[in-house]
């Protein structure tokens, strides 16, 4: 205590707490400006691929984003589903199931995981795919969930069932 007097005699102390006892400001200037930037590309997308922690589905959310969310075709990727317990992660699959919602457990560093998911993409984006032949697909989810592992391993897939069709994976940052 007698350290936290002494910096604030200093000025110091304001940068560690507010002295008036005002609300404190979490939510960082980078953080304000990327969540914008996703919201307006959201606008854009076909289709939205959101990463949650297959361990943690409902809290791994972004919860600042559910509403644009909810209003896009949108795939629940589960990640990290070989770190969860599998009963458990089923449950929450059905779980996602009977609220309508496409829901799929994957490891973003397998392969075959990953191509399973774009089949579902595919899947969702057929009738899309023959109107237009090119579609923006968006991934987003909260840090540490397994979005840049997803995106390179969708970068080393980067084929099409189709024949003749080679699907172009572009990331926008």
């Amino acid at each position: 205590m007698r350290g936290l007097k002494r910096l604030a005699k200093k000025g110091l102390g304001e940068m560690a707490f507010n002295a008036e006892g005002g609300a404190i400001n979490w939510f960082p200037g980078h953080m304000a400006v990327a969540t914008r930037a996703i919201r307006q590309r959201l606008k854009l997308a076909d289709l939205v691929v959101e990463v949650r922690d297959s361990r943690i589905p409902l809290s791994s959310a972004n919860e600042d984003l559910q509403p644009q969310l909810s209003a896009k075709r949108r795939v629940i990727a589960l990640n990290k589903k070989d770190l969860a317990n599998n009963n458990i992660m089923q449950k929450w699959v059905q779980y996602f199931d009977s609220c309508k919602q496409d829901c799929m457990p994957i490891n973003a560093r397998s392969r075959s995981s990953v191509q399973k998911l774009l089949e579902l993409v595919e899947l969702k984006l057929k009738e899309a795919i023959t109107r237009e032949p090119t579609l923006l697909v968006i991934v987003v989810g909260v840090p540490n969930v397994g979005k840049s592992a997803l995106i390179n391993s969708i970068h080393q897939i980067a084929s099409s069932r189709f024949p003749g069709m080679m699907l172009t994976y572009l990331v926008l940052l």
